[in-house]
């Protein structure tokens, strides 16, 4: 039996007000505990441990009862100081002195968040400073920021102090070496299974194999670490007023950090990742850390840690379910050569901390099963305590919507796309390993040979990065930021220094490569062409996809289906050979256990069957299968649809969409399914405008949901062929709603420019001014022609009871813009700021901008505190106000709202608004006073004074992924507008979800140190879609979930 820990009472002295840090201090106490085999810290507050007792004074009772049977203690103070006592000011203070005078140690922490303006003058808050000045002057305190800083301090002190104050607790122990069946001791087996481990992952290669690249090299030499988006989690740290140091920041993290961060609070770290984004490689660089440092104190554990790897697709089952993690890791070992029983992986688990790496949930295809590997997760993470856990999935193969989740406490990443740095560091890593690998010629010395190498590799990956760079290659420098498909590209252009634009010709460029370009320059005759090869092998990629519905194939199966077509070609071919050929020579091909292939990678099979499709599209209800798989709950058919409507031309995208518009899921589309339509639109090179006009003059078979699905679709489409439908569309009243209305006006507008027809605004909105002046009322909307015509809809004044102070406020009549500011608007202001033609009848100069500019920035407004240091940290406007991600393909689409920029940002595009419309409207963000009651004001009770609805939407119902984004369930932000029914009743969209929309006023007006943000955003949970959450933050600060909204006046204000 091992000896039992070491009890170690740490008592948790605190007023009221640090009610957060109180259960966030238990937390880390346990996670310290988890670490640990010798001692156990219980923490003990007065609320758990105290009980009713009379005869004596509360606090002389609560002393009797807990602080004199505790060991030490841990203080913390912040706006309060506590009930006065006889002998303290407070009673956590009287504890402390209490337990210092008996010789009992304490640490004390003092918060400097942000303070409540109600607190501000509060005797509570005035004696904590004086306690505070008082115990500085004779003891170490510490101060923290954030709850996060609290924890992350607490638990490096836990290991500094408690060792120091208990040192008798900590003599080491002399162990026995258990010797195993085999006749090794634990440690030599287990040194056996670190090797195996090392050596299967310690070598990256494209696409996992030594054929495909033919040189292995070492992660170490070429890993570019990943930054990663907090998910859902963040939650927390998003309802505090200040997060961070002040200076610019875009919230990524690094992986170590994201790992120390994560296993501070959660046991499972969830990493999202798009095809090809690094998951795996990601779950190597772990892996190989734990094995190489001792203890990994870079991904911040303390101590020694045992590694365990698993590719989710090798799980084991038998009839009941899945086998157990210690018989999984049992029968990796076994197919890995190695004998080491469940029960030694068991011990191993139970023994120490230890971290497994759990990767692919995606490349599970049956979703049933994928649930029920979340639920194995789930039993794995609370059967072994001391474990920690990393999963990586496909966005496809995680869907929160579908019961495919984890639903325990977990932290949830996303993998970020490389950066433009990391895109450099990556090629010139790698293309010095590359070069390093070749033989040194006999007359060059190692330094030699060295220098030169690396220079080569510096000139490659340069002459990469200005291919990149050219205007005309956009496509593949967005391309580039998939890790995977700058690896293939990096390879193809050593061969050929030339690289696709489309992300389907860089795929097939790449198989050309593996099929048939390799072979032939070394002079050797492939076994079939490349062109033969694809012939055989998108018919079985197809046959896998709709008959097996599965990642793997029987290889008798696979070989009968090849023989099928080699039977067709020239020659006479065995199906065995080329398997074996694509195995060994290609790599195009892998080996699964004994009896089956699969694909080296997923995204080659899916490819081939879109290649397939294309083949096969005119087969009867060919088409219409797909469309009955369009966005399905597995994601089993989403990249294979794309793939072949890239390939597509007009004829069958118009075929397409005749049979999708036509099937009942087009009555409703999922937010998956919508997402899917507009890749789909995206990606096809060829389209015709045909059935989405029939459908949309379709007066039998018709939704509200399904006009708007086709009105965006033919906006996306941006073809002129469309006018006269949509003219038809509105004079017929075909339309179901108001709404529907004028979202037809918008595309007839952006078409009508495409057709290069002209509208005089200038007339109209004499037009419509002279019409409010006749009928004394102002338009319910407006459109501002200077942002592509956006929408400003009039919500009428109020009052009503102001969430933050509960008071009655009055707000005036306003126009709020329809939509948060979008990536193609703000476009508009940066081309103005970089000296690009101007807006249309815009008669404004640069030069006078940038004068108005500076001096709004030199003012002496208290709302602009810090603008005119903002502005001087770069000279050129359009680099400084441009969006940290408008080179971010999850972020930079046209009708996304535009995110990364920063309050002064939003404040100089309404500047500029303002001065293109001259007289006529102040342009400016809205203040939380008019936000809040446009998003939830009850204007349908004018004689009431009421609080603001729940959500924009309404009291009811509880918020859905058909209501909003927000928890991560899209990984970015989507197209604004995407969400009707989270709208308000005047026609507001986005005001829950998708971004944080930046206010004009402080969020605190005592400290005016951060600007106020409303709204939620598409990463965090669903609380923060209240129209009463609040948030602040610096406003230098550039997330990628900070956007904004306009409003102006009501000519009647």
């Amino acid at each position: 039996m091992p000896d039992k820990p070491h009890r170690i009472r740490i008592l948790i002295a605190s007023p009221s007000d640090v009610q957060e840090e109180r259960k966030r201090a238990i937390e880390v106490i346990r996670q310290w505990n988890a670490s640990q085999e010798s001692v156990f810290l219980e923490a003990i507050d007065w609320e758990t441990y105290a009980a009713p007792e009379g005869d004596g004074e509360p606090q002389e009772k609560i002393n009797e009862q807990i602080v004199d049977r505790c060991d030490c203690a841990v203080g913390i103070f912040w706006t309060r100081i506590g009930t006065a006592t006889k002998v303290a000011p407070g009673g956590a203070v009287e504890e402390i002195q209490r337990l210092e005078e008996s010789g009992r140690k304490v640490m004390v922490y003092f918060s400097n968040r942000d303070i409540p303006r109600t607190d501000a003058k509060d005797p509570q808050f005035q004696r904590v400073d004086k306690y505070r000045e008082e115990r500085e002057k004779k003891s170490l305190c510490w101060s923290y920021g954030t709850h996060d800083d609290f924890e992350k301090y607490l638990y490096h002190h836990l290991n500094i102090q408690i060792p120091r104050w208990f040192p008798e607790l900590f003599k080491s122990k002399t162990t026995v070496k258990r010797r195993s069946k085999t006749g090794f001791s634990d440690q030599q087996v287990w040194q056996k299974y670190c090797n195996k481990l090392r050596n299967e992952l310690n070598t990256i290669s494209l696409l996992g194999s030594s054929v495909i690249q033919p040189f292995p090299l070492q992660l170490k030499d070429i890993f570019v670490p990943l930054e990663m988006y907090g998910g859902s989690h963040e939650s927390e740290a998003m309802k505090r007023c200040m997060v961070g140091p002040a200076k610019e920041n875009v919230l990524t993290h690094r992986p170590e950090h994201v790992l120390k961060e994560t296993y501070k609070k959660y046991k499972t770290l969830l990493v999202i990742g798009d095809p090809g984004s690094g998951k795996t490689t990601l779950t190597k660089y772990y892996a190989l850390t734990c094995l190489e440092e001792n203890p990994p104190v870079t991904l911040g554990f303390e101590g020694s840690v045992r590694v365990f790897y698993l590719p989710l697709r090798d799980l084991e089952r038998n009839k009941k379910g899945y086998i157990s993690l210690p018989s999984n890791l049992a029968a990796w070992s076994r197919r890995n050569n190695l004998d080491i029983k469940a029960r030694t992986f068991q011990e191993w688990l139970d023994s120490g901390i230890s971290l497994v790496l759990l990767d692919g949930l995606d490349e599970v295809s049956d979703p049933e099963q994928r649930k029920e590997i979340c639920r194995w997760i789930k039993q794995a993470q609370g059967t072994f305590d001391k474990a920690r856990f990393v999963v990586t999935s496909r966005p496809t193969g995680y869907r929160q919507d579908d019961g495919i989740t984890l639903d325990f406490d977990h932290q949830r990443v996303a993998v970020k796309d490389f950066s433009h740095s990391q895109q450099i560091q990556f090629l010139n890593n790698w293309y010095r390993a590359a070069l390093l690998h070749e033989i040194r010629p006999e007359d060059l010395s190692e330094g030699e040979w060295e220098a030169q190498q690396s220079g080569e590799a510096e000139r490659l990956a340069t002459a990469m990065i200005d291919y990149f760079n050219k205007p005309e290659n956009k496509g593949v420098r967005e391309l580039a930021a998939v890790p995977m498909l700058l690896q293939i590209m990096a390879i193809l252009w050593k061969e050929r220094k030339f690289l696709p634009n489309r992300r389907q010709d860089l795929y097939s460029a790449a198989l050309d490569y593996l099929l048939e370009y390799r072979d032939r320059v070394r002079d050797r005759e492939p076994l079939l062409s490349a062109e033969d090869t694809r012939r055989v092998l998108a018919p079985v990629a197809l046959w896998m996809q709709e008959v097996l519905s599965f990642d793997e194939a029987d290889r008798k199966a696979m070989h009968e289906q090849m023989q099928q077509k080699l039977d067709k070609l020239e020659g006479n071919h065995n199906a065995g050979d080329i398997c074996r050929n694509l195995v060994d020579r290609t790599g195009v091909l892998v080996e699964h256990g004994k009896k089956t292939y699969m694909f080296r990678h997923k995204t080659f099979r899916e490819y081939l069957a879109g290649v397939q499709l294309k083949e096969v599209w005119f087969e009867p209800d060919r088409i219409r299968t797909l469309v009955e798989h369009f966005g399905e709950e597995s994601g089993w058919w989403d990249e294979v649809i794309k793939f072949f409507m890239a390939q597509s031309n007009e004829k069958i995208f118009d075929h397409f969409m005749r049979e999708l518009f036509a099937s009942s899921a087009s009555v409703d589309f999922s937010p998956k399914q919508k997402k899917l339509l507009a890749q789909v639109i995206e990606e096809s090179p060829e389209k015709r405008v045909d059935a989405l006009c029939e459908a949309l003059l379709n007066e039998k078979e018709i939704s509200a949901y399904r006009q708007r699905s086709i009105l965006d679709s033919l906006k996306s489409l941006n073809q002129a062929a469309a006018l006269d439908n949509l003219h038809r569309f509105k004079k017929d009243g075909i339309a179901l709603n108001q709404d529907i209305n004028e979202l037809a006006e918008d595309v007839i507008r952006s078409l009508e420019k495409v057709a290069g027809i002209t509208r005089d605004d200038k007339k109209l909105t004499k037009a419509d001014t002279a019409t409010q002046e006749k009928s004394g009322e102002p338009d319910r909307l407006i459109r501002n022609p200077y942002e592509h015509d956006a929408q400003y809809i009039l919500i009428p004044g109020g009052k009503y009871l102001y969430s933050v102070t509960k008071q009655e406020v009055i707000v005036s009549d306003l126009y709020v813009a329809k939509y948060p500011v979008t990536n193609k608007q703000y476009r508009s202001f940066i081309d103005f700021l970089a000296g690009k033609p101007p807006v249309k009848d815009a008669n404004l100069s640069l030069n006078a901008y940038q004068e108005a500019l500076h001096d709004l920035a030199e003012s002496r407004d208290d709302s602009l505190k810090g603008f005119q240091e903002y502005l001087k940290e770069k000279q050129k406007l359009a680099g400084r106000f441009r969006s940290k991600y408008d080179d971010d393909r999850k972020f930079n689409k046209d009708d996304q709202p535009v995110v990364g920029v920063s309050w002064y940002a939003a404040r100089a595009y309404c500047l500029w608004l303002t001065m293109l419309a001259g007289d006529k409207a102040e342009y400016r963000l809205p203040t939380e006073v008019e936000w809040e009651w446009a998003a939830g004001g009850r204007r349908d009770k004018p004689d009431e004074v009421l609080e603001v609805r729940s959500y924009p939407w309404g009291d009811t119902p509880e918020p859905s992924s058909k209501y909003a984004n927000y928890d991560a369930t899209e990984g970015a932000t989507t197209p604004v507008g995407r969400y009707p029914d989270g709208a308000t009743p005047e026609g507001l969209y986005d005001m829950a979800g998708n971004v944080w929309e930046w206010m004009e006023n402080w969020y605190d007006d005592n400290t005016k140190r951060s600007k106020a943000l409303r709204g939620g955003s598409w990463s965090l949970n669903a609380v923060n879609l209240l129209c009463s959450a609040r948030y602040g933050n610096y406003p230098q600060f550039r997330y990628y979930y900070f956007g904004f909204r306009v409003v102006r006046p009501s000519p009647l204000a």
